[in-house]
């Protein structure tokens, strides 16, 4: 089975590609224009970047959050050795 892209799905890739700095105004614009809580639209936005399609339609976009999901991978492990 593929995994069909929705219209919410391809609006909250297409803000993500021309808003890619976590803020403040980021997060209020996730809230008025997409009408999730912050914590939602970065979870969506995980699961999206994995699945094909959104690879071959935004692939740097895809690259570029799966990099800050192992830097913070990293970094998490990185403290997890201090406790």
């Amino acid at each position: 089975m593929t995994n069909m892209l929705t219209h919410a799905d391809i609006r909250l890739l297409e803000f993500e590609d021309t808003h890619p700095r976590r803020t403040g105004l980021k997060n209020d614009a996730i809230l008025h224009r997409l009408g999730m809580s912050p914590a939602r639209y970065y979870q969506r936005l995980d699961q999206l970047v994995r699945q094909q399609a959104v690879q071959d339609r935004w692939p740097r976009l895809a690259d570029r959050i799966e990099r800050q999901n192992d830097r913070r991978r990293q970094e998490r492990a990185q403290l997890r050795r201090w406790l």
